[in-house]
């Protein structure tokens, strides 16, 4: 299915709405993912969790299919507005070939998540047509850290209010100036090197594009950035918006930084390139959708969205 088909916007949130939880990824922390079921609860939402939620075989959180049964029993489930990833880790490419994009497709909702959850968001824009949300976690994010402007953006953003969709960062670094105007798509860089050759590769051309990662050495992100680069990710996207990339730093000084490799990287660029921007696995983080047409000023150090997704 293409991409330049016009997406599906699910419904906005109201008061006293259901949210599914469910865990596509790595197993859960029961007492974390409580602090951040008491988040949700807070905003006058109201969870229900995923039958495995707490289910765990290694890294995952639980049988291949019993993950994806618990994903699409909440896209089936009518009582349930919108579904949120409880955190990321490892596992969800292991269960998009047991999804059930038709089913998806007749019952469109909201879904967040980031990190691991990357490669889910990308199969439900290219498999599904869905409008999807990359940002913060249950347990990953709200269960782990205050997240005050997070908090608010969310909620904003997802029962569409104006204020959800201008997002500001002050503390932004310009790499290229200019002003840039695409689809948002994007995520955690080595999810998105690995949907690289899949049915469900990013598209960036004419996109706005969200680079993140976490714990990962200067030489592996350079790396990650090449391949997508050889993949052709760079040429015609409209702008790129780097992340805080957490704990991405250099065991001696003189391996190289990434702001270093991404001199030499993006050199002859001439599109708007930002970074730190909160988008990823920092103590704040946006929630953006994909499939939606925004525009990023590097002098205002903004994003701005057509609108806020759902509709």
């Amino acid at each position: 299915m293409s991409e330049s088909k016009k997406l599906i916007r699910p419904r906005k949130l109201e008061k006293g709405d259901t949210v599914g939880i469910v865990a596509p990824a790595g197993p859960v922390d029961p007492k974390l993912l409580e602090k951040g079921l008491k988040v949700l609860r807070s905003m006058e939402l109201e969870p229900v969790l995923g039958k495995h939620v707490f289910s765990r075989r290694g890294y995952l959180a639980g049988k291949d299919e019993d993950r994806a049964q618990d994903l699409m029993s909440m896209f089936e489930n009518q009582d349930v507005k919108a579904i949120l990833c409880a955190r990321g880790g490892y596992g969800v490419n292991r269960l998009l070939p047991l999804l059930k994009p038709n089913v998806i497709r007749k019952n469109p909702k909201i879904l967040v998540g980031a990190s691991d959850i990357t490669l889910l968001l990308l199969y439900l824009v290219r498999k599904c047509s869905l409008v999807v949300f990359h940002g913060p976690m249950v347990e990953g994010n709200f269960g782990q850290y205050d997240m005050k402007k997070t908090k608010k953006q969310f909620h904003d953003l997802l029962t569409g209010q104006p204020d959800g969709k201008t997002l500001v960062s002050p503390k932004a670094r310009v790499l290229r100036p200019g002003v840039g105007k695409g689809e948002i798509t994007g995520g955690c860089l080595t999810l998105l090197c690995r949907s690289l050759g899949t049915p469900y590769e990013v598209q960036t051309r004419n996109k706005i594009l969200l680079i993140e990662d976490v714990n990962e050495a200067p030489y592996r992100i350079d790396g990650m950035l090449w391949q997508l680069k050889a993949a052709g990710k760079f040429r015609d996207v409209k702008g790129i918006v780097l992340g805080e990339m957490v704990n991405c730093h250099p065991k001696n000084s003189g391996n190289g930084s990434t702001g270093q490799y991404y001199q030499e990287m993006f050199d002859g660029l001439s599109i708007p390139i930002v970074t730190n921007f909160p988008i990823g696995h920092g103590k704040e983080m946006w929630t953006l959708p994909f499939g939606v047409p925004a525009t990023l000023d590097t002098e205002a150090k903004s994003i701005e969205l057509q609108h806020c997704g759902p509709a």
